[in-house]
């Protein structure tokens, strides 16, 4: 058999991002690599946001028809084909609606399935649902064999070493449109970016912010990342970037780890940082652009040298408060975030952060975020500040937010309380068809802000953040917000 594994663009109501092109998806990629590991050859890769060149809008139609086709020439073959799709809660409902296609096309002669970070968290819905014949909870390495073999049902979590790490994506002709896409990918100019060639990899998962602290984000939706963060082995590392060099002739590597950096405190991040570059040189490691997640506290004027001379050129840095009320709130830093915007500046490296509006909120804060941004904005946007988004906080599925709230809603207590007996229809209907739609999350992230910012009217909270988008759109820098990007301009 030849499995297709597809990662599904966006659904209905999510604007396409300004850098869709640019975020190849690593998961299908892994998929491939685990099943050349089982099978002896890999599968087929199904990136919906671009499988291939010249199909702006059509994707979706170009991808359901390659789909079928490839069904069609396993059956004639005498094999059993197989549609796995990895469910995100940003295209859990477009994901569920081609499986749904593709089984009324094709009945029981093609076997469909669903994994991915959503898929522990509505587990029934999937299994319940007529059009889906097997479910995955956990990692590839551990339940993809399980799955090719048709077992239903399979859960289960890889334990991680330096030596035995998560498996490698496999970027290569298998992966649909790849080629063009990084072709297509180098047109563009993004800031003081050009001739872009990125590709997704993942070096460490866990977030030493969240270990060390003893304590997730409450907005944070990602497993795992309370664990003890594990970098890949670092000869292991460096030969999946020079692979990635010498086959797809990639010059960026977006590390998608949720903390690049596996320590925290500042003397063990520099020695930490010195032994990598010391590694960079004993296994002559590619030159490479490298773009991280990091937090305002790890990116300082001891540790941003270092990491330029890492490769790390870009970095993303959550600010998330604008002031003092806003960062407790969501137990951010009070750390000067022009601490380290300076730093990236005086080395050349490039910053993409946020704000994030919804908790800690006041009518004396809510009035100062606009202007905040717009100083922002006048002193580092374009050289040093390339993206800066404005998000409404939102209840993404498996954080500590949504499963407090859910705990609240569902209290006996309150059944007669109307925005949290809204909440529980909410839920109640996530859980039965694994999903909420773009209008129903925006209703939940809205309903939990008139619960618990009870100092303000949600009405203001809104226009606060309008105002602060509009103040980015104005500036240099491209702005997002959850369902709004501003686009990359095409050749």
């Amino acid at each position: 058999m030849r499995p297709i594994f597809v990662h599904c663009k966006p659904d209905a109501g999510y604007d396409t991002r300004f850098d869709t092109v640019l975020m190849v998806n690593g998961s299908i990629a892994v998929l491939n690599r685990v099943t050349q590991q089982l099978l002896g050859h890999p599968g087929l890769a199904i990136d919906e946001s671009y499988p291939g060149p010249n199909l702006d809008g059509r994707e979706r139609e170009f991808v359901f028809g390659y789909i079928c086709e490839e069904v069609e020439r396993s059956l004639t073959a005498g094999e059993e084909p197989a549609v796995y799709c990895t469910l995100l809660s940003y295209n859990a409902c477009s994901s569920l609606e081609l499986l749904r296609k593709l089984k009324r096309q094709f009945g029981s002669r093609l076997r469909t399935g669903v994994g991915g970070a959503l898929v522990g968290f509505a587990t029934n819905a999937y299994r319940r649902a007529p059009f889906i014949d097997q479910v995955a909870v956990g990692d590839a390495e551990t339940c993809l064999g399980a799955m090719l073999a048709g077992v239903p049902f399979v859960a289960g979590r890889k334990h991680v070493l330096p030596q035995d790490h998560y498996v490698a994506p496999l970027y290569d002709e298998n992966y649909l449109g790849l080629s063009a896409r990084l072709d297509d990918m180098s047109r563009y100019t993004y800031g003081p970016l050009t001739g872009i060639r990125q590709l997704i990899t993942e070096s460490v998962r866990g977030c030493s912010w969240a270990y060390t602290t003893s304590r997730v984000c409450d907005f944070c939706s990602v497993y795992g990342v309370e664990e003890d963060p594990i970098f890949r082995d670092l000869h292991e590392h460096f030969a999946i970037e020079r692979e990635l060099v010498e086959k797809q002739r990639v010059n960026w590597i977006f590390d998608v780890g949720s903390q690049w950096l596996p320590v925290m405190g500042p003397a063990k991040q520099v020695a930490w940082l010195k032994e990598y570059i010391a590694a960079r040189k004993r296994y002559d490691a590619p030159d490479l652009n490298r773009y991280v997640y990091l937090t305002v506290n790890s990116v300082t004027e001891e540790t941003v040298p270092l990491l330029r001379e890492a490769g790390v050129t870009s970095v993303f840095i959550g600010i998330d408060g604008w002031d003092a009320g806003t960062k407790r709130a969501m137990h951010k830093t009070l750390a000067p975030h022009e601490r380290a915007l300076d730093a990236c500046r005086a080395n050349g490296v490039t910053v993409r952060t946020a704000v994030v509006v919804g908790s800690g909120l006041t009518p004396a804060n809510l009035d100062t975020l606009p202007r905040f941004v717009e100083d922002m904005m006048r002193r580092y946007a374009g050289d040093t500040l390339i993206a800066f988004s404005t998000y409404m906080q939102i209840v993404l599925p498996g954080s500590p937010e949504w499963s407090r709230l859910r705990c609240e809603a569902f209290n006996p207590l309150h059944r007669d309380h109307p925005l949290l007996r809204e909440i529980a229809q909410l839920y109640l209907r996530f859980e039965s068809v694994g999903y909420l739609t773009t209008d129903e999350q925006t209703r939940l992230d809205e309903l939990r802000i008139r619960h618990t910012q009870q100092l303000v009217d949600y009405e203001a909270v809104v226009e606060a953040q309008k105002a602060a988008a509009e103040a980015v759109r104005r500036s240099e820098a491209m702005s997002i917000t959850y369902f709004e990007c501003e686009k990359l301009e095409k050749p």
